[in-house]
């Protein structure tokens, strides 16, 4: 972002704190250094050369990066994309991110994911009925499935599932045998240096694979290949899907049969599958398909467009699981039903550990987990 423009945005706020209601770390703390009005003018202060508190730091790198501020804000300020330009900054002079980003960042430079998984333990999800067909970059497909770090790693159902529904549904794509991070934590410690080279050699190796359109399991990965690398990379020519989009076209076109399943769950709609994504919103797709299957979906009060979020965003569970802890469990104790069910590996992800910690007695399921119970329900 322009800093000019960004100060300019920043000095156009009229003070009016209505986006404080909806900011879920302030909710939690009522702190103002963890608020999005408070944060604006932590950001003046790193756009105009002056020095923050610790705490101010904590403050900008303690946000999840869900951006229901922007739609709050009654002057149209970008503030989130603000918050991630003084982290930027910040980085730039040598004064962030955290020692916990450093180690996970370390981790992805030298094993590919940023969930410290064993590179050797990366294809552990595939099915046992393809290994052994399983052709990998050699396959003829220019679709890539990616499963990111969290799929490959943390909720391994998530990329089994997704891919038995493609190949039920007779669906073309490969997958890589060395995955590649796509870099989004990365940049969203504000490393842009590091990011943009990950950004770059990834393009190149999907290009020497053929890949010409990739499906992804992450709402992280979709809003890296969707919002990010085409900001960065001049001539990023690759279509990007969720794997919720190609699996209700294959529903709609008949390739896969879903099965009634008769229970009730409550959807979740996570940042990244529509407020944060450029271009479009995937939130009609995944209601639809778990119709389909029989179940009868409650929505949170807030949904869609304003859903919370799940308190993950943009790592800081790693600053302050404690905070985390709490956005997840308020978000949490809103829903009735025993299951929920979201199209983000991640937000599944840290939905169990909310609930291991405070044990809520939930159960939380990715959407194709969910799906292809159905296909195989008789």
């Amino acid at each position: 972002m322009d800093e000019n423009k960004i100060l300019e945005d920043i000095n156009s706020c009229i003070d009016c704190k209505n986006c404080n209601e909806v900011c879920d770390t302030f909710i939690a703390t009522q702190n103002p250094f963890q608020s999005p009005n408070g944060r604006l003018q932590i950001a003046k202060k790193v756009f105009n050369g002056g020095d923050i508190s610790e705490d101010e730091k904590f403050g900008l790198y303690t946000c999840t990066l869900c951006a229901l501020c922007d739609l709050t804000c009654q002057q149209n300020i970008p503030i989130s994309k603000i918050i991630h330009a003084s982290k930027a900054k910040l980085v730039e002079q040598g004064k962030a991110p955290y020692e916990i980003h450093n180690k996970i960042i370390k981790g992805i430079v030298d094993n590919d994911n940023s969930v410290s998984g064993k590179p050797e333990e990366r294809l552990d999800w595939l099915p046992e009925t393809y290994r052994g067909e399983e052709k990998y970059e050699e396959a003829d497909s220019d679709t890539l499935l990616y499963l990111g770090c969290m799929s490959s790693f943390r909720v391994k159902e998530s990329a089994t599932a997704s891919y038995e529904i493609l190949k039920e549904g007779g669906y073309n794509f490969k997958i890589l045998k060395n995955e590649p991070c796509c870099g989004e934590y990365v940049y969203s410690a504000g490393n842009l240096t590091l990011a943009k080279k990950i950004f770059q050699e990834n393009f190149e190796r999907f290009k020497k694979h053929g890949i010409k359109n990739i499906i992804v399991t992450c709402g992280g990965c979709l809003y890296a290949f969707n919002n990010v690398y085409p900001n960065y990379l001049n001539d990023w020519d690759i279509n990007v899907k969720h794997i919720v989009q190609v699996v209700y076209d294959l529903a709609k076109e008949g390739k896969i049969k879903l099965n009634p399943l008769n229970r009730e769950i409550t959807y979740h709609d996570a940042c990244r599958m529509g407020r944060k994504i450029h271009g479009m919103d995937i939130y009609n797709e995944p209601r639809e398909l778990l119709a389909n299957c029989g179940l009868t979906i409650e929505n949170l009060e807030k949904n869609r467009g304003n859903s919370p979020c799940c308190g993950a965003g943009s790592g800081i569970r790693g600053i302050d699981s404690g905070l985390c802890i709490d956005i997840g469990a308020q978000l949490i104790n809103e829903i009735n039903t025993n299951e929920i069910v979201s199209s983000c590996p991640l937000c599944v992800f840290n939905f169990r550990y909310v609930n291991y910690k405070k044990q809520l007695g939930k159960e939380y399921k990715y959407i194709t987990d969910a799906i292809l119970e159905s296909i195989k329900t008789q």
